[in-house]
């Protein structure tokens, strides 16, 4: 499958041909994050803040330039005075409302590295979903991505709360998922936000 070209990429030699290769360069506003990947009439595999455990072969690859800063992570990882709630629903064609309820939400701070990552997940680093299954990698993956993170669960309302935020910027990124037929659908949606001054911040997800 032949990668569309977007901006802000530029190609990249590899000493093996690789399929689905983007790479990105550093830029000043990219971004970073997750999504459901699967291949039709399969079982969706567990969904992370930043995309499935074990990405589907066939996906595009994105190759990443700028380094992750784990330093800025762990300081927004930080207790802070700040709080942030909300809730997540995506209206299925039928006119169904899925909420997040019972499924996972992740605030992830915003460096540079993240915001590439949420851009090529959601075309946005500012919000988005990702409900198409399609499959991604990222090159280089650091584990620590996926660790720098907070985790809360949306309630049987679809709602989440994350207390005592630290003052920055974050990705918040919501899992919905729903049973269609013998298989999973779904994704997930992304809203970047921003909190400081003691504030409680609500989000609205949806789709």
């Amino acid at each position: 499958m032949k990668a569309r070209t977007l901006p802000e990429t530029r190609p990249v030699r590899h000493a093996r041909p690789r399929r689905n290769v983007r790479s990105f360069g550093k830029a000043r506003t990219l971004s970073a994050l997750a999504l459901a990947a699967a291949l039709a009439g399969c079982a969706l595999p567990p969904l992370g803040p930043f995309g499935p455990s074990e990405p589907a072969p066939g996906g595009t690859v994105y190759r990443i330039d700028t380094p992750y800063d784990d330093t800025l992570a762990a300081r927004l990882l930080a207790n802070g005075p700040n709080t942030v709630t909300g809730s997540a629903s995506v209206r299925q064609r039928n006119g169904t409302v899925v909420t997040c309820a019972g499924q996972p939400v992740f605030l992830v701070p915003a460096t540079d590295y993240a915001r590439i990552r949420v851009r090529a997940l959601y075309g946005s680093d500012e919000r988005g979903a990702s409900l198409d299954g399609r499959s991604y990698r990222f090159d280089p993956d650091p584990p620590e991505y996926a660790k720098l993170v907070r985790q809360a669960q949306c309630d049987a309302n679809g709602r989440f709360r994350f207390d005592r935020v630290a003052s920055g910027t974050f990705f918040l990124t919501a899992v919905v998922r729903w049973q269609e037929g013998e298989r999973r659908a779904g994704g997930s949606l992304m809203q970047r936000v921003t909190t400081g001054g003691g504030r409680t911040v609500d989000l609205k997800l949806a789709r």
